[in-house]
């Protein structure tokens, strides 16, 4: 049964559009399917909102606030929701969690927050796995009802990385990694107990920089895991693990060029559903009715997501979300095939206003096709001024969904290209792999090579071109505008590194952690073997080269980064009188969080493009703070 929704009007798109905090962020249905508990805006802060699943009506049960606890002040929002039973639910704060009931009164504390139920099969069991303490190495059994926790422990050395229960909540896997105290040396080890009341044995012993396998579930059937790895393949897989050989089984479900994501409904031979990676993810269901179901939704909300979750035979609520539709929540009657909308994500987000994001490829200068994603503005017959936006990590990656950098720019009349460059995550481990040693080398090279193709293929114009990007995307954006200083006209860093031996001295949160540390030697190189390198390939050593206008933002206590990168940069501006302009938002990390600083950035970021993008004009010189 086609089932089709009336079209929003048309508006559009506006700064106070993408920044307005309006909206739900997660909604959950209860198992007997009577209430959907839903996070989202309250007016001031996020709250708990409860939505009687039969009239849609919709009351706020928890709002946020700001509290004082001891010597500590903070905002105390809900962040996630899980149902316990019909009349409980446990609310995570990021801080804490509780059990409320459905009015949003407190029943208990729940530790610091909540893991899953510990058998979730049982509707009527308040019992949930927790964690117990503020850095989630501890892991303990809550009652919801009464608040009384039964901590889980073991014998073993090692900080816990990975908790695996079986389906009665009995802990039979743990993944721990142990550093060396004096060399930044760590290794994972999994552990498995054939019983809940059998010794832990050690399964296997990985480095921390190898490719390791995790456990992720524990079947009834004796001596078996089901694991997720990537150990001898070039993708993520599930596979089942014979814990009496310590060896990799029967693969259950993999793709030659795309991680499984998820999985639901494990059991030893089969899965409900998998959901695997690539330019747009895909899901695949092993369940006759629920594919059912899902073709029913996805035949009334085409060309979107659609995930499901419910009772098969009963109601359903329904998350889907594109490229150009942020998300929206729906309740799907299986009986009558009826689906009503329950909620948006961004109420004030016209989809019909938005502009597709098409995944494609290029070639590299060696020949490797980089996948990348494509926004092109509504008028746009010709070549169009471009915005390059570079992703951070760099060992992530951009997702189809809705971005509201892309659309923003688009709005404003620029193409945007993401390019997914070598060293980003998701394609592989090879693809990954192959950016390992190359910042400002074979990565900053891929990007060049998008920007070309566009340019050739009469879509990018090659006087108007910006690099744009946050955190690793800063750094490239810094760099771009050093090695390839005609390609742009203008360059926009936030959050960006400036220099790379620096990043390994600096006071960030990465350099005081033993695992990120040794990751970082593994994946771009060790400062003091590689010194000489690094000094190459630094925008702050090269200032000098840089002939574009550069906009520099920071937050102020970003930990991640942190801002004497951003000074030193200036400096070395200043140094060799280079233009640039700049603003630092305090009170903000690594990213942005209050809606007023993020009307600033797209304020500050969209009035530097359009001073320096200008058809026929030269770029502006201009070392103005604000």
């Amino acid at each position: 049964m086609m089932l089709t929704f009336a079209s929003l009007k048309a508006e559009e798109l506006t700064i106070e559009m993408v920044t307005d905090p309006h909206g739900i962020q997660s909604a959950t249905l209860s198992p007997d399917g009577k209430h959907i508990a839903a996070i989202g805006y309250t007016g001031l802060n996020h709250g708990l909102i409860m939505i009687n699943a039969d009239t849609l009506e919709a009351k706020a049960i928890v709002i946020g606030k700001r509290v004082t606890e001891g010597n500590w002040i903070f905002n105390k929002e809900p962040l996630s929701v899980l149902w316990i039973t019909n009349e409980l639910l446990a609310v995570d704060y990021g801080v804490e969690a509780e059990s409320i009931d459905l009015n949003g009164k407190k029943v208990a504390d729940l530790g610091h927050s909540v893991i899953r139920k510990a058998q979730p099969t049982q509707t009527d069991s308040s019992m949930l796995l927790v964690f117990d303490d503020e850095d989630e190495e501890k892991v303990a059994l809550a009652d919801a009802r009464t608040g009384t926790l039964t901590r889980y422990s073991f014998p073993m050395n090692g900080t816990p990385m990975r908790w695996v229960f079986d389906k009665r909540g009995d802990l039979r896997a743990v993944t721990l990694k142990n550093s060396e105290f004096w060399k930044d040396v760590t290794k994972i080890a999994n552990w498995y107990k054939p019983s809940a009341n059998a010794e832990w044995l050690k399964l296997a012993e990985f480095d921390v920089s190898d490719d390791y396998w995790l456990p992720i579930y524990v079947p009834d059937q004796e001596n078996t895991l089901i694991i997720s790895s990537s150990v001898g393949r070039n993708t993520s897989a599930i596979f089942q693990y014979n814990t009496t050989k310590n060896a990799i089984g029967d693969m259950m479900a993999g793709a030659v060029n795309q991680d499984i994501l998820g999985v639901a409904g494990l059991n030893l031979t089969e899965f409900n559903y998998v959901t695997t990676s690539g330019m747009i993810p895909q899901q695949f269901w092993f369940d006759a009715e629920w594919q059912k179901l899902q073709d029913s939704v996805d035949g009334a909300l085409p060309a979107h997501i659609n995930t499901l979750s419910g009772n098969p035979a009963g109601r359903l609520l329904v998350y889907s979300y594109s490229d150009v539709d942020p998300g929206q929540w729906y309740l799907f009657d299986t009986e009558q095939l009826k689906l009503r909308k329950i909620a948006s994500a961004r109420p004030a987000i016209d989809p019909i206003k938005m502009r597709p994001m098409r995944p494609f490829s290029y070639p590299a200068k060696d020949g490797l096709m980089i996948p990348a994603y494509l926004t092109r503005p509504s008028k746009a017959d010709g070549p169009a001024p471009t915005v390059v936006m570079v992703h951070g990590g760099p060992t992530v990656r951009d997702r189809w969904e809705w971005n509201p950098d892309v659309q923003l720019l688009a709005a404003h009349g620029y193409v945007v290209l993401q390019p997914q460059f070598r060293g980003s995550s998701g394609f592989g481990r090879a693809f990954e792999a192959a950016g390992y040693g190359q910042w400002g080398l074979a990565m900053q090279d891929d990007i060049t090579a998008g920007v070309e193709y566009l340019i050739q293929q009469g879509i990018a114009d090659p006087a108007r071109t910006c690099i744009y990007g946050a955190s690793y995307g800063g750094y490239a954006a810094l760099y771009g505008l050093v090695k390839t200083p005609k390609l742009y006209r203008c360059g926009v860093s936030f959050a960006g590194v400036s220099d790379i031996a620096y990043m390994f001295s600096d006071s960030s949160d990465s350099t005081q952690n033993k695992v990120a540390r040794q990751l970082a030697r593994t994946r771009i190189g060790d400062p003091k073997l590689n010194k000489e390198q690094f000094d190459q390939v630094s925008p702050l050593l090269h200032a000098d080269r840089i002939e574009a206008p550069i906009l520099l933002m920071h937050g102020k206590d970003d930990q991640r980064v942190p801002i004497s990168h951003m000074e030193k940069m200036r400096k070395a501006l200043d140094d060799h009188r280079k233009p640039y302009d700049w603003r630092v938002f305090k009170g903000e990390g690594h990213g942005l969080t209050y809606v007023s600083n993020q009307k600033i950035f797209y304020e500050t970021l969209l009035d530097f493009l359009k001073k320096n993008m200008a058809a026929g004009l030269p770029p502006t010189l201009s070392t103005s703070s604000p």
